[in-house]
């Protein structure tokens, strides 16, 4: 497909591509995220996403496939600042290790925690000190294709507009509500919003079996760190605690594998009640 002409950028020291960097390093203005890759810019631009600029290869702006036609379209459509550049600058503005050929920075602001109950019955995760961004990410993805109402990154857990993160979620932060909230506001606006809260933590004789559980009704799932698990103060303010039954020397899931494991129970319960 025939392109036309972009601004070109040649150097690593453009202020473009600075820009880029600084967002890539969580130094830039509230709300802009950087996006690497055609398939989540065409994710960002199916949701509507408020693109501000586009930076790419000349191979990529004139990659004949299909997909490109159609992210090229969209860009158009919306009337995206692009720039042309080399393959080097693009690795220099990148973060990950093998760029594709295509960074965005986008516009995109966490949701407030009463979106996350919506629609009704809500089935919402939080994760509460899941400090891995990837993780946090892909539990994103978990709760978008297994139809949760939304995800809470609760204290201090990673950032959900950073790259990695984004990466993580493979376009699933643009299509399920995501909030950022203390573990206190998490817990009052869901007790208010009518639902049970449910504490993932290891089996033991206090816990009730994944299989066992009632997930039909209004449910808030607690998720906590990789390595510490839920603090004290989730665990008491859950209504029960929730185990995966394992083989025996094996204790815990990473906290993307739980996550979807407890939605995927979730979704067969309410898909058969």
């Amino acid at each position: 497909m025939s392109r036309p002409a972009f601004p070109r950028i040649s150097r690593r020291q453009d202020p473009v591509v600075t820009r880029v960097r600084d967002i890539a390093k969580g130094a830039g203005p509230d709300g802009a995220v950087l996006l690497d890759g055609p398939r989540l810019l065409m994710d960002a631009f199916r949701a509507r996403v408020e693109i501000d600029l586009i930076l790419a290869s000349t191979e990529a702006l004139h990659d004949p496939s299909t997909d490109a036609r159609e992210l090229w379209q969209l860009a158009d459509a919306a009337g995206a600042a692009i720039y042309e550049s080399t393959t080097a600058v693009i690795a220099a503005a990148s973060p990950v290790r093998t760029p594709s050929g295509v960074v965005a920075i986008a516009r995109w602001s966490p949701s407030p925690l009463a979106e996350l109950w919506a629609p009704v019955p809500a089935l919402a995760i939080a994760l509460v000190n899941v400090q891995d961004p990837g993780n946090a990410g892909a539990v994103i993805r978990s709760a978008d294709g297994l139809g949760a109402t939304g995800v809470a990154m609760v204290a201090a857990t990673a950032d959900p507009g950073s790259a990695k993160a984004l990466r993580g979620a493979m376009g699933s932060t643009f299509r399920v509500p995501v909030a950022r909230a203390s573990l206190g506001d998490t817990l009052r606006a869901a007790r208010a919003a009518g639902l049970q809260i449910a504490a993932t933590t290891a089996p033991s004789p206090q816990t009730v079996d994944l299989h066992t559980a009632d997930l039909t009704a209004p449910t808030l799932i607690l998720l906590g760190n990789e390595g510490a698990g839920l603090p004290e103060r989730a665990l008491a303010a859950a209504d029960f605690r929730l185990s995966i039954a394992m083989r025996p020397g094996i204790n815990s899931f990473n906290v993307a594998v739980t996550s979807a494991l407890v939605l995927y129970e979730a979704r067969l319960q309410r898909s058969t009640r």
